[in-house]
């Protein structure tokens, strides 16, 4: 029995230990996951998909490859883009016109944004993740302590033990839910500038 009591006091010692530590990931969860949301305000408002211009901005590049107008080429292209992912990739692509690695090089392009764009995706997918399970954590370290209050009779660090148990709970369903949404919302996004993209790709190749 003992030892067994021994176990249990280490055990609440050491749950007890990390609340603290789970406040203040959940605090700079709610920092970073209001940041998140900020950048895809300003993301949002600079979007502007165009895929008319993109279309005969292609066709136009091609006819000018055919001519062997190269810079004309280039410069008809990075005109094309309209998101800022998709004028990242038509800037990369752009300086391999003309090369006979063109085909290669736009497919190894192509994959590196799938990557770069998994990435970001990632860490959207991480915060669904921890946010909640840190929120669950900061709920049920302070029961412990709230129970042990009830039993004596205090009814004040009852009162005040479920307060953090409530608020952490909050916070950690605030970052899931902000973060989720934004990973659907970049989801979509992210997929119709890939497929932009492989467009850009199959009309140059």
């Amino acid at each position: 029995m003992e030892i067994m009591s021994s176990i249990t006091e280490i055990m609440f010692l050491l749950s007890n230990a990390l609340l603290y530590p789970v406040i203040i990931a959940l605090i700079v969860l709610v920092v970073w996951v209001l940041a998140i949301l900020g950048q895809m305000v300003s993301e949002y408002s600079g979007r502007t998909r165009d895929f008319a211009r993109l279309r005969d901005g292609c066709q136009d590049a091609r006819i000018q490859i055919q001519n062997r107008e190269i810079g004309e080429a280039a410069q008809t292209l990075k005109n094309a883009g309209s998101n800022p992912l998709l004028e990242g990739y038509i800037g990369d692509i752009a300086g391999f016109i003309g090369d006979e690695r063109l085909s290669l090089e736009s497919e190894k392009l192509l994959q590196d944004y799938e990557l770069k764009i998994t990435r970001e995706l990632d860490s959207l997918k991480l915060l669904t993740r921890i946010g909640p399970m840190l929120g669950l954590m900061g709920t049920l370290i302070p029961l412990g302590p709230a129970l042990m209050g009830l039993s004596a009779g205090n009814i004040e660090a009852l009162a005040s033990n479920l307060v953090v148990a409530f608020s952490t709970t909050v916070l950690g369903l605030l970052v899931g839910g902000i973060a989720y949404g934004a990973m659907l919302v970049r989801r979509r996004w992210y997929l119709q500038d890939l497929s932009d993209m492989e467009y850009v790709a199959g009309v140059l190749s």
